[in-house]
């Protein structure tokens, strides 16, 4: 091997150690980024992981939102007409955001089953709905939930 081609070989070696590291890092970070998203029927049937990020569409159950003591936490129950997840959301609660609206939540979930969000979305057009979230409360809805104001479209 002549020494052009060892030079050329070490600096192919660094080119696809320097990409494998750049890959490393960039899979690392995207991981810690990812969100799941769950129904409250998985959730109920203990498909989840506690301290992980979720988002949890649903409907907001009519008579759950409250308001805890220090005025800026609120809790209400999100249900996909199957079952129920208590959210607790420290915030101001978006303008569209009443009971029986459809909502998505981000957040992480504890071991008692309840949702510390840390986001919540009233939706108002198709933008906020994921798609397997649509086609679960589509599923859902079919058993005819009595939490909606209206049709729900998705």
């Amino acid at each position: 091997m002549s020494p052009t081609q060892k030079k050329r070989l070490k600096i192919i070696g660094l080119i696809v150690t320097g990409v494998a590291i750049a890959a490393f890092f960039a899979l690392r970070a995207f991981q810690a980024n990812i969100e799941y998203f769950l129904t409250p029927a998985e959730i109920s049937a203990g498909e989840f992981e506690p301290g992980v990020s979720y988002r949890i569409a649903g409907l907001v159950q009519k008579g759950s939102v409250s308001t805890l003591a220090d005025g800026v936490t609120h809790q209400f129950t999100i249900t996909d007409c199957v079952d129920d997840v208590v959210v607790q959301y420290t915030g101001i609660l978006p303008d569209l955001f009443r009971e029986g609206q459809a909502i998505v939540s981000l957040g992480k979930l504890n071991a008692d089953k309840l949702m510390i969000a840390s986001q919540v979305l009233a939706k108002h057009d198709e933008n906020y709905v994921p798609t397997e979230a649509a086609d679960a409360m589509m599923l859902a809805q079919a058993s005819k939930c009595d939490n909606a104001e209206g049709p729900i479209s998705y």
